[in-house]
């Protein structure tokens, strides 16, 4: 038996909300991480407590997003591939949060330590990461809200260079240390900064597995290959 017009067209009507919010919070959060690294390699407080700010108004949105979710659920009982979009937006929704924990955890470092001296190559290589991991998260809520796997395989690719930037720093920061072993507090910055902007492309990359889970019905976690696309 067929649903009552009225009882279709308000699920749709509460799930596109669903979706602009998503995209809402997810602009928000990969500008965080980019306002939060800029604070980083300019050793810039008010920019850091901006983006720490910032980052009360993702978790407010998360708050409301987790319970919207619930709402639908409880609401209008979707089921088959409506269920799983609801499923997957209310899992992708955490994991932006999570994403803006480690900007915040960013900009906190900045406050909570000196100056911190970095070499032009160094910049140049965080500025790209972060910049990298912000298109990706970017994406990966593009992936969600537009149900296209053809993106979610491109975010899954792109953690592959993620990694490689964080390799990078660790190799440099390891040639670093050994030369000047005074600096070592700077050099651990470094390496903060590279963990916790790739966790964030960690989590752009789960989003994307959600979009997988929505589309095929294959649980997140099982999509990734060593290729990186699924």
């Amino acid at each position: 038996m067929s649903q009552h017009p009225h009882f279709l067209k308000s699920f749709d009507a509460a799930l596109q909300v669903l979706r602009q919010n998503f995209q809402q919070m997810g602009n928000m959060t990969a500008e965080n991480c980019v306002l939060a690294t800029s604070a980083y390699l300019a050793h810039d407080e008010a920019r850091a407590l901006e983006a720490i700010n910032h980052d009360l108004d993702i978790d407010e949105t998360f708050e409301q997003l987790r319970s919207d979710c619930f709402d639908v659920l409880l609401r209008f009982q979707p089921v088959a591939k409506d269920l799983r979009l609801v499923m997957g937006i209310e899992h992708a929704v955490g994991n932006l949060e999570r994403a803006g924990d480690h900007a915040k955890t960013i900009a906190r470092h900045v406050i909570a330590t000196p100056r911190q001296m970095l070499a032009p190559e160094d910049r140049i290589r965080l500025d790209e990461m972060a910049a990298l991991v912000a298109r990706t998260l970017g994406k990966s809520v593009i992936a969600m809200t537009d149900h296209s796997t053809e993106a979610a395989k491109q975010v899954l690719a792109a953690d592959l260079r993620v990694d490689a930037y964080r390799d990078a720093v660790f190799d440099a920061t390891i040639v670093d240390l050994q030369r000047n072993a005074a600096q070592a507090r700077d050099h651990i910055g470094r390496i903060l900064v590279a963990v916790a902007l790739e966790r964030i492309g960690d989590h752009a990359t789960n989003i994307a597995e959600e979009v997988l889970f929505v589309s095929r019905g294959v649980a997140p976690g099982a999509t990734r290959t060593g290729s990186g696309i699924g």
